[in-house]
């Protein structure tokens, strides 16, 4: 049985217009999620979905996405759950996601999957995203046979990682989290890389001329994490890995 974990926090309508793009994607896929949580922690917005197979938690104080994605863990690991994916409310789910993770994680012995992430949009931002890899995984090198980490758009676990590993809920924004879980991760279990996983994420950039601070600002909430992260992995100071990009997303020899 394969889980599907939606943190949100929702503060314009175009945060609401991209949920309700993505949980379109999750009702097309091929093959059905047992459980959709969509975990609201506390939006500002107001906004109601019309989806009947979704768990819509409403959080009664924010916490951040780490601990969003924990709740959704706990209840996941209640109910039985063999798999466990986490995606982003600005995410759209190619129609195979859900089977295509499924399938890896059948198959392989690794306890960890990420797949791979596209941009949605057409600005000379979104182009260097996709040549740059930066919300794709990255491979450890040399052997680019295992994952050194997943961003959490893309991202699932066996259900018995978590009696393990969790988020850490120190981490306040969606900065570092999931570099964090993977590299503590990495200590007991592997991650694996499946390339058909496929799904697109929506940075928000209206133009070229226009999406440039929030091209800047998206970089500085990365580097906002920076000092949280490396107190915990001073490994990241001798990055050994290679981010996973269009032209080198081949297929592992599994």
């Amino acid at each position: 049985m394969s889980f599907l974990i939606i943190p949100c926090y929702i503060k314009t309508k175009w945060d609401i217009d991209c949920l309700t793009r993505l949980l379109e994607s999750v009702k097309n896929q091929t093959i059905q999620f047992e459980k959709v949580y969509v975990i609201d922690d506390l939006s500002p917005f107001e906004y109601q979905l019309d989806f009947n197979f979704i768990e819509h938690i409403r959080l009664s104080e924010n916490g951040g996405p780490a601990k969003a994605r924990n709740i959704g863990i706990d209840k996941a690991v209640s109910e039985n759950a063999k798999y466990i994916f986490f995606t982003d409310h600005d995410c759209i789910l190619d129609s195979q996601w859900n089977e295509q993770m499924t399938n890896f994680l059948d198959k392989t012995e690794f306890a960890a999957v990420g797949g791979m992430t596209y941009s949605y949009g057409k600005t000379l931002y979104d182009y260097y995203h996709d040549i740059n890899g930066t919300l794709n995984g990255k491979w450890l090198l040399p052997d680019k046979k295992e994952l050194w980490y997943m961003p959490s758009l893309n991202f699932g676990i066996k259900s018995f990682v978590a009696e393990d590993f969790v988020f850490d809920e120190r981490f306040p924004t969606a900065a570092g989290e999931d570099v964090d879980l993977c590299l503590r991760m990495r200590s007991k279990y592997k991650i694996g890389f499946c390339p058909k996983a496929k799904l697109w994420h929506d940075f928000g950039y209206k133009s070229t001329l226009t999406g440039f601070k929030r091209f800047v600002n998206l970089f500085k909430k990365y580097k906002s994490s920076s000092a949280t992260l490396y107190d915990g992995h001073t490994v990241l100071l001798w990055d050994n890995s290679e981010s996973i990009y269009s032209g080198n997303a081949h297929e592992l020899n599994i």
